[in-house]
């Protein structure tokens, strides 16, 4: 077990990646309103985009605990973050169509973005168990837990006036973006 101080370093770079993969679930919420007059769904068409990445995550878990097992933890979780950011990033690009095609692509981005982000909470657990000796696990997985409440914290309102300024496309575009870039930071 690691006594040195590079787990700290590990652990805020857990909560910052976790920040991001939480803000990126939230896009969907902070912009549906102004997606869905757009694009012209309905709420039954927004519920099942709202749930379309929850669907693929469920059905991802124990594989990607599996890849993490197998090809190791930092090489799984850094594609998550870059598959599941270029497929928020795409998310943008629906806003050049309509109705059931919009729905269609958007539904099918959505599920592939749950599985990407599969392995970043099984991941967290596997980086904490190398990274921190049992007595520091708790607080350590309190730390990257906390950014699912400190990513709407930072993000929330960064998102809705994005939407209100330059429109929901860009809330896609600049999150996405985010996490492409954060991915040779992870490496």
């Amino acid at each position: 077990m690691m006594k040195n101080h590079v787990r700290y370093f590990i652990v805020s770079i857990l909560f910052f990646a976790s920040t991001v993969n939480y803000a990126d679930r939230a896009t969907l919420s902070i912009t549906k309103t102004s997606l869905s007059n757009d694009l012209g769904l309905d709420s039954v068409a927004m519920g099942y985009l709202l749930s379309a990445w929850a669907w693929s995550y469920v059905i991802a878990q124990i594989p990607a605990g599996w890849l993490l097992d197998r090809f190791g933890s930092k090489r799984v979780y850094g594609a998550g973050i870059f598959l599941w950011s270029l497929f928020i990033f795409l998310m943008g690009f629906t806003g050049f169509l309509r109705g059931s095609t919009a729905l269609v692509v958007l539904f099918a981005l959505l599920f592939l973005a749950g599985f990407a982000l599969a392995p970043a909470f099984p991941g967290n657990g596997r980086f904490v168990a190398a990274w921190f000796p049992t007595q520091e696990r708790g607080t350590a997985s309190a730390i990257f837990n906390s950014s699912q409440y400190f990513c709407l914290v930072l993000f929330a309102p960064f998102m809705g006036w994005i939407t209100h300024r330059l429109g929901w496309q860009y809330v896609f575009w600049a999150m996405g973006a985010l996490g492409i870039v954060l991915t040779p930071v992870w490496f």
